[in-house]
C-alpha cells in the first residue's frame, strides 16, 4: 500500500508539471439557419476542429445550428455587425441585405456545370466580393470563403409536373425575398410568394403555395417531400454560400490565428462542395421513395427556360446601374475564362485516347 501510494504521489506530481493545453483567449460563434442534417453542419465541424488544434486552443469555435442565435439573413448580418454572432453565412440572395448587387450570382441559368461554377467560385472573385463587402458595411463584415449549400435549384410543385416555362402559368411559388427570383417566378407567369424556409412545410400543406424553388436536399431534410410531388431539374440557379466574419472579432486575431481562420474556412467551403453531391444521392432516392417524380427538360424545354433569363438580367442591370454592370461584368468574363479553360482541358484529354 505504501509503495502505491508512493505510485501515486509521483504520478501526480509528474500531471502537474505537464503543460496544460492553453485557454481559448477567443471564441467564435459561428451559426446558420439549416439544421445538423445540412452541409453547413459538416462543414462547420471540421472548420470547428480545424482551427481549435491549429491555433493550439487560443481560438474556440461554437457551433450553433438551427437559428439559435438568430432568425433571418436581416437579423443574422445585423447580429453579426453587433457582435452578438461571430461567423454567419449567406446564399446570394440572403447577403443581398448587405450588398445587393451581389443577386448577379442568382441571375437564372448562368452557370452551365458544377465544374464552372466551382472554378469561378474558388478564383479571383472571392476578392473581389470580400472587398466590394468591405466597402458596403463600412468594414464591418468580411467574406471568409465561398462554398455552396443544396447545389442546383429546381422548380418543386405539388399539383403538377412543370416541363415548360408554360407550365408555370397559375401557380403559387414560394421564393426566398429576393427580386430576382420573384421576377424569374412572375416572368414564368406564376405568382410569386416570398417565405421564409421555416414557413415552406405549412405554406405548402395550407396551398398558401403550390410549390418552391429548392434544391432536392433541402426538399428532403424538411420532409417538403411530403407535400411537393414533382420536381423539375432544370437548373435555374446554383446555392452559392459565402462565410462572413464580423472584421472588428477578425482584426482582434494574431496573424498566425487570421491565417488559420482563413485556411479553415476554405477547408469548410471545400467540405460543403464535396458532401453535397453525395448528400443528393439519398435525397433523391427519398424523393422518389415517397412518390415523387423527377423530370429533367429536353434541350428544347431547356432553351426555352434560358430564354427566361434575359428579361431578368435587363432588370438586374436597370436596377443596379453601373455598379451592377461592372459587377456582372467580371462573373461572366470568370465565367467564359473557366469554360475556355475547362473544355481545352476536356479536349486535351480526349485527344490522348
Amino acid at each position: 500500500m505504501k509503495l502505491f501510494a508512493t505510485m501515486i504521489a509521483g504520478a501526480s506530481l509528474m500531471a502537474m508539471m505537464l503543460p496544460l493545453p492553453a485557454a481559448a483567449e477567443t471564441t467564435l460563434n459561428l451559426t446558420f439557419l439549416a439544421n445538423q442534417n445540412d452541409e453547413d453542419y459538416d462543414g462547420a465541424m471540421v472548420f470547428k476542429n480545424y482551427v481549435e488544434t491549429n491555433t493550439n486552443g487560443s481560438v474556440k469555435v461554437d457551433v450553433f445550428a438551427g437559428a439559435q442565435l438568430c432568425g433571418s439573413a436581416v437579423e443574422c448580418f445585423e447580429s453579426l455587425k453587433a457582435g452578438v454572432v461571430d461567423i454567419y453565412n449567406g446564399t446570394a440572395g440572403g447577403a443581398a441585405v448587405i450588398y445587393p448587387p451581389i443577386q448577379a450570382l442568382d441571375i437564372p441559368y448562368l452557370f452551365s456545370s458544377d465544374r464552372v461554377v466551382m472554378d469561378v467560385l474558388r478564383g479571383p472573385l472571392e476578392q473581389q466580393i470580400r472587398e466590394r463587402v468591405l466597402e458596403a458595411t463600412n468594414n464591418e463584415i468580411m467574406l471568409l470563403a465561398i462554398g455552396q449549400t443544396g447545389g442546383w435549384r429546381g422548380i418543386g410543385t405539388t399539383k403538377k409536373q412543370v416541363k415548360t416555362p408554360a407550365d408555370m402559368a397559375g401557380l403559387k411559388i414560394r421564393t426566398i425575398e429576393s427580386p430576382i427570383q420573384q421576377t424569374l417566378v412572375r416572368n414564368m407567369g406564376a405568382s410569386p410568394t416570398p417565405l421564409p424556409f421555416s414557413e415552406v412545410y405549412t405554406g405548402l400543406t395550407t396551398g398558401v403555395i403550390d410549390g418552391s424553388l429548392n434544391s432536392i436536399s433541402d426538399i428532403v431534410s424538411a420532409n417538403l417531400n411530403e407535400q411537393i410531388k414533382y420536381l423539375t431539374l432544370e437548373r435555374n440557379a446554383y446555392m452559392t454560400n459565402m462565410w462572413y466574419i464580423g472584421n472588428t472579432k477578425f482584426q482582434s486575431l494574431t496573424e498566425e490565428e487570421k491565417t488559420v481562420v482563413l485556411d479553415g474556412a476554405h477547408l469548410f467551403a471545400d467540405v460543403t462542395f464535396g458532401v453535397q453531391p453525395s448528400k443528393e444521392l439519398a435525397a433523391y432516392q427519398a424523393f422518389r421513395d415517397s412518390g415523387g417524380t423527377i423530370y429533367i427538360p429536353t434541350k428544347e424545354e431547356t432553351a426555352e427556360f434560358k430564354k427566361q433569363a434575359d428579361p431578368v438580367r435587363e432588370w438586374y442591370l436597370g436596377q443596379y446601374g453601373e455598379e451592377g454592370k461592372e459587377f456582372l461584368a467580371i462573373i461572366e468574363d470568370d465565367i467564359k475564362q473557366a469554360s475556355d479553360k475547362i473544355a481545352a482541358a476536356n479536349q486535351a484529354a480526349i485527344a490522348n485516347q
